[in-house]
C-alpha cells in the first residue's frame, strides 16, 4: 500500500506496484523515443561530399552496409547542414532525465525518517563522519546531481546551435559533438545508478499500510459508494462526505454511522443508514484499491496484467538492443574482411 499525494497533500491510497508501474511506463516511452532517434540518426551521409554529392557513380547503399548504418541519408544539402539528429537524441535524453529526476526526488522523501517507507542496501547509503545514526541515501543524491549535470549539458547543446546558419559549420562539429557524448555518458551513469540502488530497495509494508488510510484518503470511495448504492449525483455524495469529516473533526467520539446519517439528512432531507462495519469496509485502503479495476488502475489483478505487459516490453527492448549492437558488430567484421581482401 502507498498513500500518494497531489499538490503536496495526502490524496488517495494506491500501491507501490501501481506507482512503480507508472514510472516503468514512462521509461518505456523513453525507450521508444530513443530507439526512434537512433533509427533516424544512424543514417549514412557519406557521398554527400561538400554539399551536392558527386559526379562519380558511387554506391551509397554499399557504404551504408559496410559502416553499419540503417541506410543512407536523403538530401545531400541536408546531410551536411541539419543538426536535428543531434537535437532529437538530446531531447529524448532530456525527457528521460526529467522523469528520472522526479522519481529520485520521491525516493529520497521515502527514505526520510519521517516517512521511512524505503531503505536502500548498505552499498548505496553512507554514514555521517560525525553523526553515527545516519543512513544518507547518497547514491540517489549522486544520481540526481549527475542527471542534473547531463540535463544542463543537453540544454547547452540546444543553445549552441539554435541561431546558427543552416549549412556546414564548425559549431555542430568538434565543439559540439564531444558535449553530446558527455551528456549521454552522464545520463547513462545517472540511470544505471538509480537502477542499481533500486535492486536493493526494501519497503516497510506494515508502515505503508498503516499510513495509507491516514487523512481520510479513502473518502472518495465513500462518495462513490453513495452514488452506486443510491443513485445520487456525485456532487451530493461529495457534500455528504465533506460534512461527515467536518463533523468528525468537531466530535471524534460519535460513531461514523451517526455522523453519516446526520450529514446525509442535511444534504438530502433524509438519512442514509450504514453500519459501522460497512463504513469500516468502505473506508478501508485495501477495499479502495481492490475496487479500482480500471485499466491502468491499482487493483492487484490490473497491476499484475500491467507488470506482465511491461516485462514483455522489456524483453522486446532488450531484443532491439541486441539486434542493433549485433548489426554494428557484423558490419565491422564485414568491413575488416572487405579491407583485408583488397
Amino acid at each position: 500500500m502507498l498513500a500518494v499525494h497531489t499538490h503536496t497533500q495526502r490524496a488517495q491510497p494506491t500501491t507501490v506496484a501501481h506507482y512503480l508501474l507508472a514510472m516503468v511506463e514512462q521509461l518505456e516511452r523513453d525507450g521508444v523515443r530513443l530507439q526512434g532517434a537512433y533509427d533516424r540518426t544512424n543514417r549514412n551521409p557519406l557521398g554527400s561530399c561538400a554539399i551536392t554529392g558527386t559526379g562519380f557513380p558511387i554506391d551509397r547503399q554499399a557504404t551504408s552496409e559496410l559502416l553499419g548504418f540503417c541506410g543512407p541519408t536523403g538530401n545531400t544539402y541536408g546531410s551536411i547542414a541539419t543538426v536535428d539528429y543531434l537535437l532529437e537524441s538530446t531531447s529524448a535524453a532530456s525527457v528521460l532525465l526529467v522523469g528520472v529526476g522526479r522519481f529520485v526526488q520521491d525516493l529520497l522523501l521515502w527514505c526520510t525518517a519521517e516517512l521511512d517507507y524505503m531503505r536502500l542496501g548498505e552499498g548505496y547509503v553512507q554514514c555521517s563522519s560525525i553523526m553515527p545514526q545516519k543512513r544518507n541515501p547518497v547514491a540517489l543524491e549522486h544520481a540526481r546531481a549527475i542527471g542534473s549535470k547531463a540535463l544542463g549539458q543537453a540544454m547547452a547543446i540546444v543553445t549552441a546551435v539554435h541561431n546558427t546558419p543552416f549549412g556546414d559549420i564548425v559549431d555542430t562539429e568538434d565543439d559540439l559533438q564531444p558535449l553530446v557524448f558527455a551528456m549521454f555518458h552522464d545520463a547513462t551513469r545517472a540511470v544505471k545508478l538509480v537502477g542499481a540502488a533500486m535492486t536493493t530497495a526494501q519497503f516497510d509494508a506494515a508502515r505503508l499500510e498503516a499510513r495509507a488510510g491516514d487523512g481520510w484518503t479513502t473518502l472518495t470511495e465513500l462518495a462513490d459508494t453513495l452514488v452506486r448504492d443510491h443513485g445520487l449525483p456525485f456532487k451530493s455524495a461529495h457534500g455528504i462526505a465533506s460534512r461527515l469529516i467536518a463533523a468528525r473533526a468537531r466530535d471524534g467520539k460519535r460513531p461514523l454511522s451517526e455522523l453519516l446519517a446526520d450529514a446525509s439528512r442535511d444534504v438530502l432531507g433524509s438519512p442514509l443508514e450504514y453500519s459501522e462495519a460497512q463504513l469500516t469496509e468502505i473506508l478501508s485502503p485495501r477495499h479502495f484499491v481492490n475496487v479500482r479495476k480500471t485499466p491502468g488502475g491499482p487493483a492487484p489483478e490490473e497491476t499484475a496484467r500491467a507488470a506482465k505487459a511491461s516485462r514483455q516490453q522489456l524483453e522486446a527492448d532488450e531484443s532491439w538492443w541486441t539486434n542493433a549492437t549485433n548489426a554494428l558488430a557484423d558490419a565491422e567484421r564485414k568491413l575488416a574482411d572487405r579491407s583485408a581482401s583488397l
